[in-house]
């Protein structure tokens, strides 16, 4: 009897000691809050935090090192002795902190996007006013290539943006404004006379002798304004035609010397009729002239131009189109120049100015853009 009440007595201390060592083999289970922790540190390294919030990212790290410490402490522990409770409340401060950087970062992101956004706005409504006159020009400068290489940088800022590239936008944005700069102290450095009102005052004045020749002898003259890229035929002070025409490369600088691709100013006449020249009818003018030979000359003394240049010649107003190129002369479209051909005697005056208005459209713009 007394051995089957020990047996009894053994067998349910068994029972209750498994009970126990099985409930306290049995972890409860770690709060979500440490992998939503451990998955939010990555997320802020990949916003770059380091970057746009370097102080706070770093005390965050700190914080959620010395959470994981106390975590990774209560994780020895057996698992009916561990309590997260602790544990759950340190890493939801540290969420707390994580989801205050991440909106620190998402708002220092939207206003560098802002301020890249506006800069480039900014330039490239500059970028395209200069172009437009470059194109207008048609000056064959380094300003177009400038112009051509901030155009692709551009193009390039827009794909840094969308990757949120924000520093190497703004890198890549200092360069196209260098750019710009450059391409628009060649434009105004090449145009600047053209902003003179004496200059303007000169050429309106010859313009002005010019018809008022035609008057007096009831011949036709020529008058070439290189800006507005005209040619009109006065007759008896009246103008009787107007065409568009085009000019070399660097028609708007002022010729000095063979090679340089200007258009010549000044005072000249039609010394001969050529029916079949490069460009089909033409009519040869007499640069240089005196006026033409001084400016050369004192230019070359100067130290202007090479010792070796020579002051040239054979400056025309010929066909080929106004759309076509010329190299210092002055180009109409075929059917034009026969015309024209056929109006003109040997002998007729031609004066050829930089512009006489001070207010002309591409002008205008270059000096809003100065400003």
């Amino acid at each position: 009897m007394r051995q089957n009440v020990l047996l009894t007595a053994l067998m349910l201390f068994c029972q209750v000691s498994l009970i126990l060592l099985t409930q306290s083999c049995q972890a409860p289970p770690a709060p979500s809050e440490v992998n939503q922790a451990f998955k939010q540190e990555q997320d802020l390294w990949r916003a770059g935090a380091s970057i746009y919030a370097p102080d706070d990212y770093e005390n965050y790290c700190q914080l959620l090192a010395k959470t994981r410490k106390h975590y990774e402490k209560e994780e020895l522990k057996i698992g009916f002795f561990r309590d997260y409770d602790q544990v759950k409340e340190n890493f939801s401060q540290v969420l707390e902190e994580g989801n205050r950087i991440n909106k620190l970062i998402e708002d220092q992101k939207a206003s560098a996007s802002g301020e890249i956004i506006s800069w480039k706005r900014e330039l490239y409504s500059k970028y395209q006013t200069l172009e437009t006159l470059s194109f207008e020009i048609g000056q064959r400068t380094n300003s177009r290539e400038l112009l051509v290489q901030a155009d692709i940088i551009f193009r390039e800022v827009d794909r840094l943006l969308s990757q949120a590239k924000y520093q190497e936008a703004r890198a890549r944005l200092d360069f196209a404004s260098s750019l710009i700069n450059r391409a628009e102290n060649i434009l105004y450095r090449q145009l600047k006379r053209y902003m003179s009102w004496e200059e303007i005052s000169r050429w309106r004045k010859m313009a002005e002798q010019a018809v008022k020749k035609s008057k007096a002898s009831n011949r036709p003259v020529i008058i070439v304004s290189k800006l507005e890229k005209k040619l009109i035929v006065y007759k008896a002070g009246v103008p009787i035609k107007t065409y568009q025409i085009s000019l070399g490369f660097r028609g708007l600088s002022a010729k000095l010397y063979n090679g340089d691709e200007a258009t010549p100013e000044g005072e000249y006449k039609v010394i001969k009729k050529l029916s079949q020249s490069k460009f089909k009818r033409a009519l040869l003018i007499n640069y240089p002239n005196e006026e033409d030979r001084i400016k050369f000359n004192e230019a070359r003394k100067r130290g202007y131009i090479a010792p070796s240049a020579k002051i040239g010649g054979q400056i025309e107003i010929h066909g080929g189109g106004k759309d076509g190129l010329t190299n210092g002369c002055i180009a109409l479209d075929d059917k034009e120049m026969e015309e024209l051909f056929r109006l003109i005697p040997v002998g007729t005056p031609v004066t050829i100015v930089g512009t006489t208005d001070q207010n002309n459209k591409i002008i205008t713009v270059l000096k809003r853009e100065e400003r």
